[in-house]
């Protein structure tokens, strides 16, 4: 039987599928496509017709031959930068609807006054105030007026109101009140989508609780429609099993539960490749990675210390604050389709904007005109016109001198070779920074971690970020440029619940902590079990949210004691002690509370994920080499060089830069001073001559 994930970005969409027909030999098959932004869901099906077409078949016979798809999706994510979600309402306890406007009352840059918030996705007119109240235990003190949830409502038919967010102070504490709401709007407005905050993010912190709730209202239908769609171009060739669904926090649930909870997909995608990073890290024995993905939109990093993927209980994207469980992931704008432009005083920008895959960089020759960052690496002669995306998009070198002349070049009197070298070392700079945002910003030295390049367009910076960083190596595996559907072949089911319990060190109750997590777990068995997951494959993690007393944000503590009784005090101080400690550097004996319990309820034994292989078959050290005239600063020369090209296939023994290394979707600059060798099968690693011990 065969697996298939399916990675949809900005720019490209890329299938990952392993295994084989019957009795036939292990396949593993990947491609990359441009996304279709107008029809998504047509997309994923042309692009899964093309996948059969390569497995020698059509897509009847291979949905027939598959046991499981899983998919990753920016649609959410997308909705919610473009600000094209669905028009939303939000019913809020009365006197409190400001509270989404008014955030935390600070400032992103203290010094900046003019600094612009991002935008509140609710208009003031549909932010309505219900009449009910509960105090800090749960406990109503004003009940429901049922009258004003139906007036709301009428004011939202008026408005032809697609959503509706329902977000109640002390709400996760006591969700009576939210879920009497919820039964209303569906006989009032049976077509319009709801979301609880109770439901969505049963957390303390008022403001952004709302703002979860609010995301997911705005989101979740533009993802559910797209699923819906999916689901039916699947079906109309034979696909009646679950699609599964990648989620911020690393695990898989189906389709149907994120036709609800369309904030947990935000970031699927790159959730994917940080599941790929934590398996490669363990399968070489490195305690320490970084996953760099520079894809067609964004660059995104990942990293994984002590070899596991860490969760944060709270993120922000694009200014508006999550708080529900996530992997951290960042992302800048630097992806291949970013555009360049020179801005007041001559200096040149390089993103946020991207050019998407439609028109997509000017050297696509598809109508784009502005320059982008594809476009550089075109005029450095750094990718081939002919051999783009697998050959299957031939680029214009002429598009690309001219969007460059006109846009950068000529405004700062420069050679277009120029502009284009300014273009790529701004760009890698750029990455360099967000790269030291995630190490030595939080106290980690980049010198001990190993970089994993993904995505298309890494393995042309590689080198210039282990320069800058004195990072030791780049890892350069060829499924590199699929690496997060690749790495969503590895996940597992998963389903995550929070409760917020607030326990102070002197208030201890492990009575009611065995209460709460039993109940946690009595959900948990039920949303595997409904997943498909038999008893004998549940796991169950528990994380305590905690902090000092007068500490503002928690950190999440490891329980791994089992239940708890009056003695686990000392033990849960103890954990909450090294956890503060390996995150901060130092831990002080003084008062803690619980805040919140996270218990992870995923699927066990997962099956491990299979690395694709070299395409190399001979014991020759290399074969069909070409030459290529590339700028030679890039490779730490002077001037136009000749490099030799060699493929991925070619690599048995170790390569010295100047060079480049061709793989099926993307390429990578062996610099001077620099080798490339092959770390494991199908993996390769970039070093510095200096630590270069082969016999050679």
């Amino acid at each position: 039987m065969i697996k298939i994930a399916i990675d949809t970005g900005g720019t490209f969409t890329d299938y990952t599928s392993v295994g084989g027909f019957g009795d036939q030999a292990e396949q593993r098959i990947a491609l990359k496509n441009p996304t279709n932004h107008d029809h998504p869901a047509q997309g994923i099906l042309a692009g899964l017709k093309e996948l059969a077409m390569v497995w020698g078949t059509d897509l009847e016979t291979l949905l027939k031959e598959t046991e499981k798809i899983s998919l990753g999706t920016t649609l959410a994510l997308n909705a919610l930068l473009e600000k094209k979600g669905v028009k939303t309402a939000l019913f809020t306890t009365e006197g409190f609807r400001d509270a989404l406007e008014i955030r935390r009352a600070q400032l992103a840059n203290q010094w900046d006054l003019a600094i612009e918030n991002p935008m509140v996705l609710v208009p003031r007119r549909l932010r309505l105030g219900i009449e009910q109240r509960m105090d800090y235990q749960g406990q109503i003190i004003k009940p429901l007026n049922e009258a004003t949830v139906r007036a709301a409502c009428q004011k939202c038919r008026e408005a032809d109101v697609k959503a509706i967010a329902v977000c109640y102070l002390f709400s996760f504490l006591n969700p009576e009140h939210e879920q009497r709401t919820a039964e209303i709007i569906r006989e009032e407005l049976p077509d319009v989508f709801v979301s609880l905050s109770s439901e969505v993010a049963p957390r303390i912190r008022e403001y952004e609780r709302t703002t979860t709730t609010v995301i997911n209202a705005y989101c979740t239908p533009v993802l559910a429609d797209y699923l819906k769609h999916v689901k039916k171009e699947l079906a109309a060739f034979g696909w009646d099993k679950p699609v599964h669904i990648m989620k911020n926090s690393g695990g898989l649930s189906d389709s149907g539960d994120m036709e609800s909870f369309g904030v947990k997909t935000l970031l699927s995608g790159p959730a994917g490749g940080a599941v790929g990073n934590e398996a490669l890290a363990k399968t070489l024995g490195r305690t320490h990675t970084v996953l760099s993905d520079m894809g067609g939109t964004s660059f995104d990093l990942h990293v994984v210390s002590g070899g596991v993927n860490q969760l944060v209980p709270q993120t922000e994207l694009d200014g508006y604050p999550l708080s529900i469980p996530m992997i951290d992931i960042r992302s800048i704008g630097a992806g291949g389709g970013s555009i360049a432009h020179v801005v007041a005083g001559g200096r040149v920008q390089i993103g946020p904007d991207s050019s998407g895959s439609i028109p997509g960089p000017a050297c696509y020759n598809q109508g784009g005109e502005q320059p982008t960052v594809t476009d550089a690496l075109l005029v450095l002669g750094l990718i081939s016109s002919d051999n783009f995306l697998g050959g299957k998009l031939p680029l214009s070198m002429e598009q690309a001198v001219k969007a460059i002349k006109e846009k950068v070049a000529a405004p700062l009197n420069l050679s277009v070779t120029d502009a284009a070298r300014i273009i790529y070392s701004i760009t890698a700079e750029m990455m360099a920074d967000a790269l030291r945002l995630v190490t030595t910003q939080k106290g980690n030295d980049p010198r001990i971690y190993s970089l994993i390049s993904a995505g298309g367009a890494f393995g042309l910076f590689a080198a210039r970020i282990m320069e800058s960083l004195q990072m030791p190596e780049a890892l350069i595996p060829v499924q590199g440029p699929v690496f997060c559907s690749w790495g969503m072949l590895g996940a597992a089911c998963r389903y995550d619940i929070n409760k917020s319990i607030l326990m102070e060190k002197r208030n201890w109750d492990a009575k009611r902590l065995n209460t709460m997590v039993a109940a946690m777990k009595a959900e948990g068995v039920a949303q595997l079990e409904r997943l498909g997951v038999a008893k004998n494959r549940q796991r169950f993690d528990l994380m305590l949210e905690m902090r000092y007393v007068s500490q503002h944000h928690e950190i999440s503590v490891p329980w791994t004691l089992g239940e708890f009784s009056p003695e686990s005090i000392k033990d849960v101080e103890q954990a909450f002690f090294k956890t503060h400690e390996a995150i901060y550097e130092y831990a002080e004996d003084r008062d803690w509370e619980i805040i919140d319990l996270h218990l992870a309820c995923t699927e066990r034994d997962q099956e491990n994920i299979l690395f694709p292989t070299s395409k190399a078959t001979s014991n020759d050290t290399t074969k069909s080499v070409t030459t290529k005239t590339v700028v030679g600063e890039v490779f730490n020369c002077q001037g136009e060089i000749a490099v030799p090209v060699y493929q991925d296939g070619d690599l048995k023994e170790s390569i010295s830069g100047p060079a480049l290394i061709d793989f099926t979707y993307t390429t990578l600059i062996v610099p001077k001073g620099y080798y490339c060798i092959a770390e494991d099968e199908g993996i390769f690693a970039l070093r510095k001559e200096a630590t270069h011990e082969s016999a050679n």
